[in-house]
């Protein structure tokens, strides 16, 4: 029984997954490469995307944080937001002109509200894992869940959208990805019950003391710092991905790989297909090693292990070194998917024994995900300098030497950097210092 509500809720994290990620891989690649979005102009918006994220989703726990219902305050969120996330998801792929003044505009109104009805139905998801999983083992087995379903939708994401994207058609893949995001998130809530909510342990404060009371809390400022490090990291992974193959490796058209012909989104579903599949033993070998160190020793060990991959697809030419290099973060990338939850409930319960039982989960995963959103500023800022400075030319099939060397440094050494962020912080951070038990 208690497996079987693990899987069912980790169906929510299946489709977050999808939703994240295809977002995260394919959308920049679609209006900027296919549509023709100035890249620059793209960057920015990127970065007005990653400020209104930074309030939306503090705003979006609190809002669940203060719901009252018969049915909870988290479920009724995810139940009726699912349908909504999943048309939205779908209309981000249809834009309705290639003017460059209508793309833009588009752009940006749909990034709003696509981000808005994600965060609102993410946050009330993730702010029940404590409810779900009430002890730290329940909490590490319930990730390990989580993150084997996440694996799944990975691979549908990294290999399924953009084998139909290329083959079917972007509108298409928006409809099947859509569809998928809202039936987990429907899934997930079969058979979930929150607690009866003790009104005296509960308050009711506005965003600036709320972002007073979470920065107060030294531990949840380094856990911010390595886990903004660690989705800077999928960010650049995901979204330089497209233009990594085709312009870094030069896999525009069909490729021979181990005897095989494959068009360019197949051989790119493989490069990181993979090792993403290859994560799923990954996660298993990753959990025994938790509970033996602790979480803190686990996500600087893990952050590591980043590195000699990142560096290689830096300076991979072809197919075979761009798979040696992805092949090479698979233990990074198993690792980051496990820790955080983890380490986020950690803080939670510390907080609330702080606070005499006053439990804030809403109030913190609001304001992890809001300021943890800010990668998406630095990435469109880093994406905006790097490829306005090294001339890269959007929908050519042509890049210059500069602006291939550009490619490489955003999708190697960047996040190579944040890597070591992560350990940096985990270094310093002050829970987490004992095995778990």
């Amino acid at each position: 029984m208690r497996i079987l509500k693990f899987i069912s809720y980790s169906f929510g994290n299946f489709a977050n997954t999808i939703a994240y990620q295809v977002f995260g891989n394919r959308i920049n690649f679609f209006y900027v490469d296919v549509m023709g979005l100035n890249a620059a102009v793209a960057g920015i918006l990127w970065s007005i995307y990653g400020l209104w994220n930074a309030i939306n989703d503090p705003l979006m726990g609190q809002l669940s944080d203060k719901t009252r219902s018969r049915f909870g305050r988290r479920v009724p969120y995810v139940a009726f937001g699912a349908i909504p996330l999943g048309l939205a998801f779908f209309f981000l792929w249809t834009p309705p002109s290639q003017s460059p003044w209508v793309l833009a505009a588009y752009f940006l109104m749909i990034l709003f509200i696509f981000d808005t009805l994600y965060s609102l139905t993410i946050i009330a998801y993730n702010a029940l894992f404590t409810e779900v999983a009430p002890t730290p083992q329940d909490r590490i087995d319930l990730s390990a869940v989580r993150e084997i379903l996440a694996t799944v939708a990975l691979l549908a994401s990294f290999i399924l959208a953009p084998i139909i994207a290329e083959e079917v058609g972007y509108i298409t893949m928006g409809a099947i990805m859509g569809t998928l995001i809202a039936a987990g998130y429907l899934i997930a809530m079969i058979g979930v019950k929150e607690r009866p909510i003790d009104e005296t342990k509960e308050q009711s404060l506005g965003i600036l003391p709320s972002l007073k009371i979470v920065l107060a809390n030294k531990a949840f400022r380094w856990f911010l710092g390595a886990n903004i490090s660690k989705e800077y990291i999928w960010l650049l992974l995901g979204g330089m991905l497209p233009f990594w193959r085709k312009y870094a490796l030069g896999i525009q058209g069909e490729v021979d790989v181990f005897g095989m012909t494959m068009s360019g989104g197949d051989s790119e579903a493989v490069l990181l297909g993979v090792p993403i599949l290859m994560a799923i033993p990954a996660l298993l070998i990753w959990r025994p090693i938790v509970a033996k160190l602790g979480y803190r020793k686990t996500w600087i060990i893990g952050s590591l292990l980043f590195i000699p991959g990142l560096l290689t697809m830096t300076f991979a030419t072809d197919f075979y070194s761009g798979l040696a290099g992805t092949l090479l973060i698979i233990p990074g990338l198993a690792n980051s998917l496990i820790m955080p939850f983890p380490i986020i409930s950690e803080i939670i319960d510390y907080d609330a024994k702080q606070e005499h039982g006053f439990r804030r989960e809403g109030l913190f995963f609001g304001m992890n995900g809001g300021i943890v959103k800010l990668a998406f500023s630095a990435q469109g800022i880093l994406f905006a300098i790097v490829t306005a400075v090294t001339g890269f030319a959007e929908g050519s099939p042509v890049q210059t030497e500069s602006a291939i060397w550009g490619i490489r440094f955003l999708i190697g050494i960047t996040p190579s950097i944040a890597a070591l962020l992560i350990a940096f912080c985990m270094w310093k951070y002050p829970l987490g210092r004992e095995t778990i038990k």
